[in-house]
């Protein structure tokens, strides 16, 4: 193998086992022992990743993160003016509702983790960010798939339709009565889809000016499937994309309606604290 295979090979042993930043990292033995190297190559090789800026060791631990040179790319792909302008608002939503926070952008039939805000739930599931699910099959990705026309979410799955969680829409018709929903309402609902036992909410906004859409989305442990979520967390979601949508012009938020209204415990919006 060649200097960029191994490093590469190295890379996506931080993939393979799903790690954050935040985390440990992984040892010399793991490289040594997962590459099947000698050591004296894989020492080479992780000193000339550390100083090209692709690893950073861990003073005390001695173990291998991500460096700054990969981090910042990343941090480069991942930002958009539109993903900017969600934050500070899905950062305060996020502080209000206690639920687990996401910003999504969509690619291809997936939908594209942009930032992840982690809620206080005593069930906390939290996808990170750069993780790809398939939009079909999330609250979030139906949000942005009801932006287009049936026509063009018929052109995204022209290859064939096929879902893989029990609880989403099985045939492309039965999506595409979802979305029609989505359209006429204005948010998603998914209710033990992707993960069981965790349900979301998810709307859409879009700054057509640059052509950018983005999902915003809550999720939270599933409720009762009389009431599968809280409408002040609906209430809420909602107060902050129609906030976004009056920053960017978005016309399709001016159709939308919910008549769901209270009035005491303001927060972000103008919207009660749920409790």
């Amino acid at each position: 193998m060649t200097t960029l295979e191994n490093a590469s090979a190295v890379l996506k042993l931080f993939s393979q086992r799903r790690m954050t930043h935040g985390q440990a990292g992984i040892s010399f033995s793991d490289v040594v022992e997962q590459l099947g190297l000698p050591k004296s190559t894989v020492s080479r090789l992780l000193q000339t990743m550390e100083g090209q800026g692709m690893l950073e060791r861990d003073p005390e631990s001695r173990l291998y993160k991500i460096g700054h040179l990969l981090l910042s790319v990343a941090s480069h792909y991942l930002s958009t003016p539109l993903v900017e302008s969600a934050t500070v608002l899905m950062s305060q939503l996020n502080q209000l509702t206690f639920c687990t926070g996401y910003i999504a952008m969509l690619e291809g039939r997936e939908s594209r983790v942009m930032r992840t805000f982690p809620g206080r739930h005593f069930l906390q599931v939290v996808t990170p960010v750069g993780v790809c699910s398939p939009a079909a099959e999330t609250s979030v990705g139906r949000a942005m798939l009801a932006r287009e026309s049936d026509e063009q979410v018929c052109e995204r799955f022209a290859a064939g339709y096929q879902a893989t969680a029990a609880n989403s829409p099985q045939t492309l018709d039965a999506l595409l009565q979802k979305l029609a929903q989505v359209r006429q309402q204005g948010w998603s609902l998914a209710c033990n889809e992707t993960l069981p036992g965790i349900s979301s909410l998810a709307t859409s906004v879009t700054n057509k000016h640059r052509n950018e859409t983005v999902g915003l989305c809550l999720s939270f442990p599933s409720q009762s499937e009389e009431q599968p979520y809280s409408p002040l967390v609906l209430e809420a979601l909602l107060a902050v994309s129609r906030q976004l949508a009056v920053r960017l012009g978005d016309e399709y938020w001016q159709q939308v309606v919910y008549t769901h209204h209270t009035s005491s415990c303001l927060g972000v919006g103008g919207v009660t604290r749920p409790m």
